[in-house]
């Protein structure tokens, strides 16, 4: 009776071990909620429509912030990168970047698609890495609309986290259960 007591507690902790690691874990600081910034640009060719790469980005500024970004001023200075999108060589690290509050805060771009390009409209996406001091690398999505007339631009990026979904609780509740059947089949033995 002894060894099969044993034996059932082996396998129980066996299988606690196993939930534990192959369950999903969660990183500590992930960056959440976005944030937009606007302003001008100039191209290779001068013209959005047929345009390759934007040569420089002389005025960006934040105008838009949610999440770990709302202590960040509306009208902050930023540093935006040029870069090409047709070819696109990935990656632009960093695509943006600007420090407020004694933060640093940037964006490495990873991945890029053209969704429009024409009637005056230059539409990209993608992912990236959003950094910011004090927090993990998080990936996340963004879009750039820049239209011909005016030069101009906008950008917003923002974290890509996807809830657990509860499985983790749902892998820890199996677990408790299976403890109480196996106390229960135990104090009956």
């Amino acid at each position: 009776m002894k060894n099969s007591r044993k034996t059932l507690l082996a396998i129980l902790a066996v299988a606690v071990l196993a939930c534990a690691t192959f369950s999903p874990q969660a990183q500590a600081a992930l960056i959440t909620g976005g944030i937009s910034f606007g302003g001008s640009y100039t191209t290779d060719t001068g013209n959005i429509n047929t345009a390759n790469a934007f040569t420089s980005f002389p005025f960006v500024f934040v105008v838009n912030c949610s999440g770990d970004y709302l202590s960040v001023p509306v009208f902050t200075s930023v540093t935006q990168n040029p870069f090409s999108f047709d070819p696109f060589s990935s990656p632009i690290s960093p695509l943006w970047t600007f420090m407020s509050g004694g933060n640093t805060y940037s964006f490495d771009l990873l991945t890029l698609s053209i969704d429009q390009q024409g009637n005056n409209t230059l539409i990209l996406s993608g992912s990236g890495d959003l950094n910011m001091t004090g927090f993990d690398a998080t990936t996340g999505s963004w879009v750039f609309t820049a239209n011909q007339g005016g030069g101009t631009f906008s950008f917003s990026s923002s974290d890509g986290a996807v809830p657990d979904g509860g499985s983790a609780l749902i892998l820890f509740g199996l677990g408790l259960g299976g403890l109480e059947a196996l106390r229960r089949k135990l104090a009956v033995a």
